[in-house]
């Protein structure tokens, strides 16, 4: 039976150097008529659009409608593409992505999937501008869900279609950078390798209970956990 692998995607994959709590804060300009000044911290790292946005429309006293967060949602995707495309995006594809992707999508007894708190097209803009996301072949988003921790079964079920195959929950692993990464994958029943590229050291990985941690993704290091 295949392993699933679900990889988280900003702190795991890519870094964007900012520019997309930058696009938040874009739309909240654009579409709810406020100086970003207004907005109070808001914690990125393992959380969902759906969250954010709901975290957001709550401090500035927005009242809450889906086409309200429609809107903003499409403006922040606009304004995330842009910034992206800028001459000087600071972003980057964090060390040794791309060839891990490629050590196991050669594979057989591994597919690779995604689960993000990103919505699809967010995913998409950001694996694309790097050129990874024809490595995916399916998962789950923010579309699906505004609780990471409801993310998992959709995943799942995704693959499972477009691979026709039905997997162990303990061959499925997930791979993120924060301990909403480990709390999304004991809530599915699935085992989390987290990696501390994101805004959590290695200790506070260990201490969420992680099933193994790793520095980065390094490929010696990572495949040989997952053939354990």
């Amino acid at each position: 039976m295949p392993k699933l692998l679900l990889f988280d995607i900003d702190g795991t994959l890519v870094d964007t150097g900012g520019e997309g709590g930058l696009a938040l804060l874009d739309a909240v300009e654009e579409v709810l008529g406020m100086p970003r000044e207004c907005v109070p911290h808001l914690e990125l790292a393992g959380a969902t659009d759906g969250g954010i946005t709901r975290q957001l429309f709550h401090q500035l006293d927005i009242a809450w409608s889906e086409d309200r967060v429609a809107e903003y949602l499409r403006c922040y995707l606009k304004h995330l593409e842009r910034r992206m495309k800028a001459p000087k995006f600071p972003g980057k594809l964090l060390p040794r992505v791309t060839e891990v992707l490629d050590r196991l999508r050669g594979r057989d007894d591994m597919h690779l999937g995604l689960l993000t708190g990103n919505v699809r097209a967010g995913a998409e803009i950001k694996l694309r501008h790097f050129e990874v996301w024809s490595y995916f072949a399916e998962g789950a988003f923010a579309d699906d869900a505004e609780d990471r921790n409801l993310l998992g079964p959709f995943a799942l079920r995704r693959m499972q279609n477009f691979h026709g195959v039905e997997y162990s929950l303990d061959e499925v692993f997930v791979i993120g950078d924060t301990p909403k990464d480990i709390a999304c994958a004991r809530a599915m029943g699935a085992r989390c390798i987290a990696v501390a590229t994101g805004s959590y050291d290695r200790a506070s990985l260990e201490h969420a209970d992680a099933w193994a941690v790793l520095d980065s993704l390094e490929p010696d290091a990572l495949v040989p956990l997952l053939k354990s």
